[in-house]
C-alpha cells in the first residue's frame, strides 16, 4: 500500500510531497538529502540508478524524468509488490512533468504552486486498501457484498476467471475514502492459488466468512490452515454469519478459540447489519492499516 510520495528537485529540495496513511511526521530535509547524496554515490562508482531502497518497515521506489528535473519516489509497506508502485510512479512522473514543466525549469522555490497536484495524487496515485471476502458457497459472501454501497463489478482475469469486486466509498477515515473489496470461493482460491498470484500478493485484509455451523467450521479450518501458507503477508478476520440461528451456529468467542483469529459475530437479516458490516470493515482498517502503519513510523 503507497502510504506516501514525494518529489524532490535535482539540487535536493523537496518540492512535493503527499502522505495518503500514516504520520506526517517525516523530516522530508532528511529524507530528500539522503536520496540524493545515494543516488549521486551510485552514479559515482557506476551503479546506474537506483530503482528502490529497502529498509525494515517500509520501501523507497523511485525514478527521474528524462530531464533529470526532479526525483519522484513512492513510499510502500515492504511486503508491497513493487511493480504495482513502479506502474503509479511512472503516472506520476509523466502527469506531474506535464502540469509543471515550465515552473520546474524556471524554479523559484515556491512550493505552494505544486499542491494542486493532490487531487491528481488522491485519484490516481493512491491505491485504496483491498480486502478479500471468502468462503465456501452459500455462507453470505454476496449478501454482504449486496449490503455495502458502491457498484458491484465482474471482471475477467487473463485466463477468464472470474473476480466479482465492488469499490466501497467510505467517511470515517481522514486519509482512507474508499476500500477495494472481492468476493472469492475459498476452495477455488486455493485450487487455483499460482494463478491468483499476483491478486493474493497486493492483498491488505482477507475476511473469511462462515455461516457459524459446526460442519462449515470444519472445512474452513482446514481451508484456513492451507490459505495460510500461501499468503502470508495479509491479516486474517472471520465474520461468523447467521448469528440468528441460535440452535445450530456457534458463537463467534467459540469460532474465534476454534480458529484462533478475530472473530466478529454477523447476522445479514437483521435491519442494522449494514451498519454492523461497515463498522466492522472500518474496525479492521484501523487496526490493519492505520494502526499498523504509524506504529512503524514511531
Amino acid at each position: 500500500m503507497i502510504s506516501k510520495i514525494l518529489i524532490i528537485m535535482a539540487n535536493g529540495v523537496l518540492c512535493y510531497s503527499k502522505t495518503f496513511v500514516g504520520s506526517d511526521d517525516m523530516d522530508y530535509d532528511l529524507v530528500s538529502g539522503f536520496l540524493t547524496a545515494i543516488s549521486t554515490i551510485a552514479k559515482e562508482i557506476g551503479g546506474g540508478e537506483i530503482k528502490s531502497l529497502k529498509f525494515r518497515n517500509f520501501n523507497f521506489v523511485y525514478t527521474y524524468d528524462d530531464e533529470k528535473l526532479c526525483m519522484f519516489i513512492i513510499v510502500t509497506e515492504i511486503d508491497d509488490p513493487e511493480e504495482e508502485a513502479q506502474e503509479k510512479l511512472e503516472i506520476m512522473k509523466i502527469e506531474f512533468i506535464k502540469q509543471f514543466y515550465d515552473d520546474l525549469k524556471n524554479w523559484k522555490c515556491e512550493t505552494g504552486r505544486f499542491e494542486v497536484f493532490d487531487e491528481f495524487a488522491e485519484k490516481h496515485i493512491f491505491i485504496p486498501p483491498k480486502i478479500l471476502l471468502v468462503g465456501e458457497l452459500g455462507v453470505g459472501k454476496t449478501t454482504i457484498m449486496d449490503l455495502l454501497p458502491g457498484e458491484t463489478v465482474l471482471e475477467l482475469d487473463e485466463d477468464l476467471n472470474e473476480i466479482i469486486q465492488k469499490s466501497i466509498p467510505l467517511s470515517v477515515f481522514k486519509k482512507i475514502n474508499e476500500i477495494v473489496l472481492r468476493e472469492f470461493d475459498f476452495e477455488d482460491l486455493i485450487k487455483n492459488s499460482k494463478i491468483y498470484r499476483p491478486l493474493l500478493d497486493s492483498i491488505d485484509i482477507i475476511c473469511i466468512v462462515t455461516n457459524s455451523g459446526a460442519s462449515n467450521l470444519g472445512r474452513t479450518q482446514r481451508l484456513f490452515s492451507q490459505l495460510e501458507k500461501i499468503v502470508k503477508k495479509a491479516d486474517y478476520y472471520v465474520i461468523a454469519n447467521f448469528q440468528d440461528l441460535e440452535n445450530t451456529s456457534y458463537e463467534p468467542e467459540k469460532v474465534e478459540d476454534l480458529l484462533g483469529i478475530k472473530t466478529y459475530g454477523f447476522c445479514a437479516i437483521k435491519k442494522e447489519a449494514k451498519e454492523k458490516i461497515l463498522g466492522i470493515i472500518n474496525e479492521m482498517l484501523k487496526i490493519s492499516i492505520i494502526e499498523k502503519i504509524e506504529s512503524k513510523q514511531v
